[in-house]
Protein backbone atom coordinates (compact mmCIF):
# COMPACT_ATOMS: atom_id res chain seq x y z
CA UNK A 1 0.00 0.00 0.00
CA UNK A 2 1.21 3.70 -0.74
CA UNK A 3 -0.63 6.56 0.54
CA UNK A 4 0.93 9.68 -1.12
CA UNK A 5 0.14 13.77 -1.08
CA UNK A 6 -2.58 15.61 0.38
CA UNK A 7 -5.95 16.85 -0.15
CA UNK A 8 -9.50 14.88 -0.92
CA UNK A 9 -8.70 11.46 -0.47
CA UNK A 10 -9.01 9.39 -3.62
CA UNK A 11 -8.35 5.67 -4.05
CA UNK A 12 -6.40 4.49 -7.14
CA UNK A 13 -7.04 0.61 -8.60
CA UNK A 14 -4.96 -0.24 -11.51
CA UNK A 15 -5.99 -2.41 -14.57
CA UNK A 16 -5.08 -5.85 -15.46
CA UNK A 17 -1.64 -5.81 -15.25
CA UNK A 18 -2.16 -5.36 -11.30
CA UNK A 19 0.65 -3.17 -10.24
CA UNK A 20 0.50 0.22 -9.13
CA UNK A 21 3.86 0.82 -10.53
CA UNK A 22 2.10 1.12 -13.65
CA UNK A 23 0.51 3.97 -12.81
CA UNK A 24 3.43 6.22 -11.53
CA UNK A 25 3.30 9.44 -13.88
CA UNK A 26 -0.84 9.18 -12.99
CA UNK A 27 -0.23 9.08 -9.18
CA UNK A 28 2.57 11.50 -9.15
CA UNK A 29 -0.07 13.68 -11.62
CA UNK A 30 -3.18 13.21 -8.86
CA UNK A 31 -0.75 13.84 -5.90
CA UNK A 32 -0.86 17.69 -6.98
CA UNK A 33 -4.48 18.12 -5.04
CA UNK A 34 -5.27 14.86 -3.49
CA UNK A 35 -4.03 12.25 -1.35
CA UNK A 36 -3.77 9.18 -3.94
CA UNK A 37 -3.80 5.82 -1.85
CA UNK A 38 -3.41 2.77 -3.68
CA UNK A 39 -1.89 -0.80 -4.33
CA UNK A 40 -1.59 -3.70 -6.40
CA UNK A 41 -4.05 -6.17 -7.06
CA UNK A 42 -1.91 -8.67 -5.92
CA UNK A 43 -1.77 -8.11 -2.77
CA UNK A 44 -4.92 -9.94 -1.25
CA UNK A 45 -4.94 -12.06 1.60
CA UNK A 46 -5.29 -16.11 0.41
CA UNK A 47 -7.57 -17.04 2.87
CA UNK A 48 -10.05 -14.88 1.66
CA UNK A 49 -9.79 -15.63 -2.13
CA UNK A 50 -12.31 -18.65 -1.11
CA UNK A 51 -14.66 -15.80 -0.74
CA UNK A 52 -14.03 -14.52 -4.51
CA UNK A 53 -11.79 -12.26 -5.51
CA UNK A 54 -13.92 -9.71 -6.04
CA UNK A 55 -15.19 -10.02 -2.59
CA UNK A 56 -11.80 -9.93 -1.86
CA UNK A 57 -10.75 -6.74 -3.29
CA UNK A 58 -13.71 -5.32 -1.97
CA UNK A 59 -12.71 -5.86 1.99
CA UNK A 60 -9.20 -5.18 0.60
CA UNK A 61 -10.48 -1.62 -0.46
CA UNK A 62 -12.15 -1.21 3.24
CA UNK A 63 -8.59 -2.01 4.86
CA UNK A 64 -6.77 0.81 2.32
CA UNK A 65 -9.15 2.92 4.03
CA UNK A 66 -8.65 2.02 7.54
CA UNK A 67 -5.12 2.08 7.31
CA UNK A 68 -4.76 5.35 5.60
CA UNK A 69 -7.46 6.05 8.61
CA UNK A 70 -9.80 7.81 5.54
CA UNK A 71 -13.88 7.11 6.11
CA UNK A 72 -14.60 8.46 2.63
CA UNK A 73 -12.89 8.65 -0.81
CA UNK A 74 -13.15 9.13 -4.31
CA UNK A 75 -12.88 5.98 -6.28
CA UNK A 76 -10.87 5.90 -9.64
CA UNK A 77 -10.58 2.59 -11.39
CA UNK A 78 -8.09 2.58 -14.54
CA UNK A 79 -9.47 -0.41 -17.40
CA UNK A 80 -9.97 -3.64 -15.55
CA UNK A 81 -9.48 -1.62 -12.54
CA UNK A 82 -12.74 0.07 -13.08
CA UNK A 83 -15.18 -3.20 -12.80
CA UNK A 84 -13.54 -3.66 -9.11
CA UNK A 85 -14.22 0.19 -8.74
CA UNK A 86 -18.03 0.04 -9.88
CA UNK A 87 -18.30 -3.33 -7.74
CA UNK A 88 -17.14 -1.47 -4.74
CA UNK A 89 -19.38 1.37 -5.11
CA UNK A 90 -22.20 -0.44 -5.26
CA UNK A 91 -21.25 -2.80 -2.24
CA UNK A 92 -19.90 0.37 -0.10
CA UNK A 93 -21.87 3.43 -0.81
CA UNK A 94 -21.43 5.18 2.22
CA UNK A 95 -17.49 5.22 1.69
CA UNK A 96 -17.45 6.47 -1.79
CA UNK A 97 -18.15 9.97 -2.35
CA UNK A 98 -17.20 9.60 -6.20
CA UNK A 99 -16.43 7.18 -8.83
CA UNK A 100 -14.63 7.74 -11.90
CA UNK A 101 -14.64 4.78 -14.60
CA UNK A 102 -11.68 5.26 -17.04
CA UNK A 103 -11.47 3.24 -20.42
CA UNK A 104 -13.23 0.47 -18.71
CA UNK A 105 -14.16 -2.78 -20.52
CA UNK A 106 -18.24 -3.13 -20.39
CA UNK A 107 -19.42 -5.34 -17.60
CA UNK A 108 -21.04 -7.83 -20.55
CA UNK A 109 -17.64 -7.99 -22.17
CA UNK A 110 -17.09 -12.31 -23.62
CA UNK A 111 -13.66 -13.47 -25.04
CA UNK A 112 -13.36 -13.69 -28.86
CA UNK A 113 -11.11 -16.59 -30.10
CA UNK A 114 -8.30 -14.92 -29.54
CA UNK A 115 -8.90 -13.73 -25.47
CA UNK A 116 -10.49 -17.33 -25.13
CA UNK A 117 -6.81 -18.58 -25.85
CA UNK A 118 -5.26 -16.28 -24.10
CA UNK A 119 -7.31 -17.14 -20.94
CA UNK A 120 -6.79 -20.64 -21.36
CA UNK A 121 -3.03 -20.74 -21.79
CA UNK A 122 -2.25 -17.30 -20.18
CA UNK A 123 2.09 -18.29 -19.99
CA UNK A 124 2.31 -19.67 -23.73
CA UNK A 125 0.29 -16.71 -25.15
CA UNK A 126 2.64 -14.37 -23.40
CA UNK A 127 4.27 -13.56 -26.35
CA UNK A 128 0.94 -13.16 -28.71
CA UNK A 129 -0.71 -10.87 -25.57
CA UNK A 130 2.29 -8.52 -25.65
CA UNK A 131 2.92 -7.90 -29.00
CA UNK A 132 -1.25 -7.91 -29.98
CA UNK A 133 -0.93 -4.80 -27.25
CA UNK A 134 2.11 -3.09 -28.54
CA UNK A 135 0.34 -3.44 -32.00
CA UNK A 136 -3.27 -1.67 -30.21
CA UNK A 137 -0.97 0.98 -28.77
CA UNK A 138 1.10 2.23 -31.05
CA UNK A 139 -1.13 4.88 -33.06
CA UNK A 140 -1.71 6.04 -29.45
CA UNK A 141 1.84 6.02 -28.66
CA UNK A 142 2.70 7.93 -31.89
CA UNK A 143 -0.29 10.37 -31.29
CA UNK A 144 0.99 11.38 -27.21
CA UNK A 145 4.03 13.25 -28.22
CA UNK A 146 4.99 15.56 -30.92
CA UNK A 147 8.34 14.56 -31.75
CA UNK A 148 10.52 11.40 -32.30
CA UNK A 149 12.65 12.19 -29.86
CA UNK A 150 9.53 11.90 -27.05
CA UNK A 151 7.88 9.58 -29.01
CA UNK A 152 11.18 7.60 -28.64
CA UNK A 153 11.47 7.99 -24.56
CA UNK A 154 7.34 7.63 -24.12
CA UNK A 155 7.51 4.44 -25.53
CA UNK A 156 10.46 3.31 -23.65
CA UNK A 157 9.31 4.59 -20.96
CA UNK A 158 6.04 1.78 -21.56
CA UNK A 159 8.68 -1.07 -22.28
CA UNK A 160 10.04 -0.96 -19.23
CA UNK A 161 7.24 -1.40 -16.88
CA UNK A 162 7.22 -4.83 -17.01
CA UNK A 163 10.41 -5.52 -16.44
CA UNK A 164 10.51 -3.04 -12.91
CA UNK A 165 7.03 -4.29 -12.15
CA UNK A 166 6.68 -7.47 -13.78
CA UNK A 167 3.57 -9.32 -15.06
CA UNK A 168 1.85 -12.37 -13.89
CA UNK A 169 -0.34 -13.48 -16.38
CA UNK A 170 -1.68 -16.62 -14.35
CA UNK A 171 -2.88 -14.63 -12.04
CA UNK A 172 -4.13 -11.67 -14.77
CA UNK A 173 -6.31 -14.89 -16.43
CA UNK A 174 -8.33 -16.18 -13.46
CA UNK A 175 -9.29 -12.41 -12.38
CA UNK A 176 -10.37 -12.41 -15.80
CA UNK A 177 -12.39 -15.84 -15.38
CA UNK A 178 -13.29 -14.43 -12.08
CA UNK A 179 -15.11 -11.37 -13.89
CA UNK A 180 -16.91 -13.38 -16.33
CA UNK A 181 -18.64 -15.31 -13.16
CA UNK A 182 -20.01 -12.31 -11.44
CA UNK A 183 -22.95 -9.86 -12.78
CA UNK A 184 -21.79 -6.58 -12.26
CA UNK A 185 -24.36 -5.24 -14.10
CA UNK A 186 -26.95 -5.77 -11.47
CA UNK A 187 -23.99 -4.13 -9.02
CA UNK A 188 -24.04 -1.06 -11.58
CA UNK A 189 -27.44 -0.61 -11.22
CA UNK A 190 -27.01 0.07 -7.83
CA UNK A 191 -24.25 2.82 -7.80
CA UNK A 192 -25.40 6.07 -6.02
CA UNK A 193 -22.36 8.20 -6.06
CA UNK A 194 -21.63 10.61 -9.02
CA UNK A 195 -20.03 8.64 -11.61
CA UNK A 196 -17.55 10.08 -14.20
CA UNK A 197 -16.54 7.21 -17.17
CA UNK A 198 -13.24 8.71 -18.82
CA UNK A 199 -12.36 7.36 -22.44
CA UNK A 200 -10.11 8.27 -25.20
CA UNK A 201 -10.89 9.11 -28.95
CA UNK A 202 -12.71 6.19 -30.24
CA UNK A 203 -10.17 6.20 -33.28
CA UNK A 204 -7.31 5.78 -30.52
CA UNK A 205 -8.95 3.06 -28.11
CA UNK A 206 -7.61 0.11 -29.72
CA UNK A 207 -8.17 -1.89 -26.80
CA UNK A 208 -11.38 -1.59 -25.18
CA UNK A 209 -13.96 0.41 -28.02
CA UNK A 210 -15.08 3.34 -26.29
CA UNK A 211 -18.56 2.53 -27.46
CA UNK A 212 -17.92 -0.62 -24.73
CA UNK A 213 -16.92 2.13 -21.76
CA UNK A 214 -19.71 4.39 -22.51
CA UNK A 215 -22.10 1.69 -21.75
CA UNK A 216 -22.01 2.70 -17.80
CA UNK A 217 -23.87 5.62 -19.07
CA UNK A 218 -26.70 3.39 -19.24
CA UNK A 219 -26.03 1.19 -16.35
CA UNK A 220 -25.38 3.87 -13.69
CA UNK A 221 -27.87 6.42 -13.03
CA UNK A 222 -26.86 10.14 -13.55
CA UNK A 223 -23.46 9.02 -15.05
CA UNK A 224 -21.48 11.88 -17.07
CA UNK A 225 -18.97 11.18 -19.95
CA UNK A 226 -15.81 12.75 -20.71
CA UNK A 227 -13.00 12.74 -23.73
CA UNK A 228 -9.58 12.53 -22.38
CA UNK A 229 -8.22 14.34 -26.36
CA UNK A 230 -5.56 12.60 -28.22
CA UNK A 231 -5.37 9.64 -25.87
CA UNK A 232 -6.31 6.61 -26.45
CA UNK A 233 -6.71 3.40 -23.85
CA UNK A 234 -3.53 4.52 -22.07
CA UNK A 235 -4.41 8.53 -21.46
CA UNK A 236 -4.09 8.14 -17.49
CA UNK A 237 -0.31 8.00 -18.18
CA UNK A 238 -0.01 9.46 -21.77
CA UNK A 239 -1.60 13.09 -20.60
CA UNK A 240 -1.08 12.11 -16.57
CA UNK A 241 -1.81 15.84 -15.52
CA UNK A 242 -4.39 16.27 -18.12
CA UNK A 243 -6.32 13.51 -16.91
CA UNK A 244 -5.50 14.78 -13.23
CA UNK A 245 -7.01 18.18 -13.49
CA UNK A 246 -10.50 16.39 -15.00
CA UNK A 247 -10.97 14.21 -11.81
CA UNK A 248 -9.98 16.44 -9.70
CA UNK A 249 -12.45 19.08 -11.31
CA UNK A 250 -15.07 16.25 -11.15
CA UNK A 251 -14.43 15.53 -7.46
CA UNK A 252 -14.39 19.11 -6.24
CA UNK A 253 -18.00 19.28 -7.95
CA UNK A 254 -19.16 15.56 -6.36
CA UNK A 255 -18.12 17.51 -2.80
CA UNK A 256 -19.66 20.45 -3.06
CA UNK A 257 -23.06 18.96 -4.26
CA UNK A 258 -22.87 16.91 -1.24
CA UNK A 259 -21.77 19.92 1.10
CA UNK A 260 -24.65 21.60 -0.63
CA UNK A 261 -27.12 18.43 -0.11
CA UNK A 262 -26.43 18.17 3.47
CA UNK A 263 -26.55 21.75 4.21
CA UNK A 264 -30.04 22.01 2.88
CA UNK A 265 -31.14 18.93 4.76
CA UNK A 266 -30.19 20.65 8.01
CA UNK A 267 -32.25 23.79 6.88
CA UNK A 268 -35.14 21.72 6.32
CA UNK A 269 -34.38 19.35 9.40
CA UNK A 270 -34.51 22.86 11.45
CA UNK A 271 -37.56 24.19 9.98
CA UNK A 272 -39.45 21.36 10.97
CA UNK A 273 -38.04 21.46 13.90
CA UNK A 274 -38.72 24.94 14.72
CA UNK A 275 -42.47 24.20 12.98
CA UNK A 276 -42.75 21.11 15.90
CA UNK A 277 -41.75 23.62 18.64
Amino acid sequence: MIARGTGFPVVLIPGIQGRWEWMRPTIEALTAGHRVITASLQELRPQREKDGLFTAWTHTIDELLDQAHERQASVIGISFGGLIAARYAARRPERVTSLILASTPAPNWRPGPDDAFCLRFPLLSMPYFAARGALRLAPELYRARESWHARFQFGLEHVRRPFEAPLEPSRMAEWVREWLRYDLAADCATITAPTLVVTGESQLDRVVPVRDSKKFLKLIRGSTHMVLPDTGHVGCIAKPYRFAEMCGQFILTAHEQAARARASESQQALARGRHAS
